[in-house]
This record gives structure tokens, sequence and C-alpha cells, in this order.
């Protein structure tokens, strides 16, 4: 994975405007993949959000392991960092989501101003901007899809009369390294076309065996072993029925199915990342 290829210039644009949309706005959400969050946290974001009121939003919490999604809480409050967990697909999320902006009104929001507070949500492409918006406002007034940099440019969203939400495009780095490029590759943060599906999904393979969840591959794809995992993904593959013509294995079509299944859940509710001790980008 070569260093440039994920920085395109409309990026580097972005992050130009997002400094001036900054001083702008009362409130700025950043939103993480509760899978990694550590990887999918924009380290450019960093020094951009220095001084402004920020909100950590672990997001698609419902496909995460609830009790490191737990830790990872609890490591960001050492940090003196405000972070809630979020999911589209579970109400209460939103209800908490919502109580903690109401008691930010009054904080942040000029007094003498009548205007409705204003936030903007930031992060890294497919982490879930548009859909978590859209599921706000319970109507789509911004597209989404589950390829990376659908949101094409900037808006305004009224939430309700006392909100209001800038969405902009995600933005990576440009500087990705191996490990972070992984997770982020398994999340679909990075277009399939850019990465080796297959090395993608035997490494992912390889973290269920290590953290003994082989089982929930196992039971997924009604497999008769559990490793090595070049032996599990053929297996994968004769199931699933991700066969050639000629009865050879299609590598990518079952590569493809492996990380789509992880990234929509079925896989179990699954953490690739751990939170770290002394991590200096937080």
């Amino acid at each position: 994975m070569k260093e440039g290829q994920w920085y395109p210039g409309n990026m580097a644009r972005a992050v130009s405007h997002l400094r001036q949309d900054l001083k702008i706005v009362d409130l700025a959400i950043e939103l993480l993949d509760a899978r990694i969050p550590l990887s999918s946290r924009n380290p450019v974001f960093n020094s951009l959000l220095e001084g402004k009121k920020r909100l950590v939003l672990l997001h698609k919490a419902d496909r995460a392991d609830h009790q490191l999604t737990k830790s990872w809480l609890a490591y960001y409050r050492t940090k003196g960092i405000v972070a809630l967990p979020f999911s589209v697909l579970q109400k209460n999320f939103l209800s908490r989501l919502l109580g903690y902006l109401k008691k930010q009104e009054h904080s942040l929001r000029p007094t003498r101003i009548k205007r409705p507070l204003r936030m903007i949500i930031v992060g890294i492409p497919n982490v879930g901007k548009s859909t978590m918006i859209n599921f706000f406002v319970r109507k789509a007034v911004t597209r989404t899809g589950n390829q990376p940099g659908v949101t094409r440019g900037k808006q305004w969203i009224r939430i309700n009369h006392d909100l209001e939400l800038l969405d902009t495009p995600g933005v990576l780095w440009p500087k990705i390294d191996e490990s972070s490029a992984w997770s982020l590759a398994v999340v679909g943060a990075i277009p399939p076309s850019r990465i080796d599906l297959q090395a993608i999904a035997l490494k992912l393979i390889d973290f269920y065996l290590d953290n003994k969840l082989a089982g929930l591959l196992t039971s997924r794809y009604q497999l008769t072993t559990a490793g090595p995992a070049e032996a599990m993904f053929e297996q994968i593959a004769v199931t699933q029925g991700c066969l050639r013509l000629e009865g050879k294995i299609d590598s990518n079509r079952t590569a493809s199915l492996l990380l789509r299944d992880f990234q929509a859940g079925q896989l179990g509710r699954v953490t690739l990342e751990i939170p770290p001790a002394g991590y200096s980008k937080v």
C-alpha cells in the first residue's frame, strides 16, 4: 500500500475547507467506527479540533464487542474527552445523544443570538456520517452508500428547531501505516479496488483464530474445521458457492463475501482494536 495513494487532492481541499467551517460551529462531532476506534480516527483532526468543543461518537456500536466498547469509553474519559456509543439501529443511542446535545445548547450557543446550536460532523470515508444524519431527521436528506466517498460536498442539515448540523466529506490522511490500513480495509473505509482482497480476508480469519472467535466463522459458513486461515478460506468458498465454472475457487468473490459479512455484523459483535496505553493521538 503506497503512501500517497490514499490522499487525493479533493481530500486535501476538504481539510482546508474544514479549517474554515470550524470557525462557524459551536460543537464538533467526531465519528469513529466502534470496531476500530484507533484506526478510524484521522490524526489530522487532532490539531484541527484543538480548542473546539468536541464529542466523540463510536458509531456502529451494535456491531462491536460490548465490553470493549465500554473499555474505549472509559479510556476516552481518562483523556478528558466526552464519548458516546452510537448505532442507527438502537433508539436508546439516539436518545442519549439528543440528551447530551440538549445540555450543550445553553453553554455553547451565544445567549443573545436566537439561532440553533451549530454542529459539524467529521470522520473518515464510509464511517457512517450520512447514515447517521438520515437517522437523525428520519428521512433521506443526504445520499448514503456502502462505498467510500458517496457524500461529495458539505451541506447544512436542520435536525430540529434547536440543532443544525454541517455534514462534510470523509477525509483520510497522507500516511497510513500497515496495521491501520488493514483495519480500515476490513470495515470498508478503503475502496476494494485499492487493496488485496484475499490478503485482507485471510488476515481477518487469522484475527478470529488468534482471538478464539473461530466458532463464529464455522457457524456462519458451515465449516468442518477451524484453521488454518487458508483452509478455512477455501472451505468458505466451497460452502458459499464462490467457485468458477471450472470448479476453481474465486478468491476475490470469497474475500468480498467475507468482508461484506463482517461489515454488516454477520460475523458476530467483534472489535478489532483495544485501547492502547499512552496513545498520543487522543
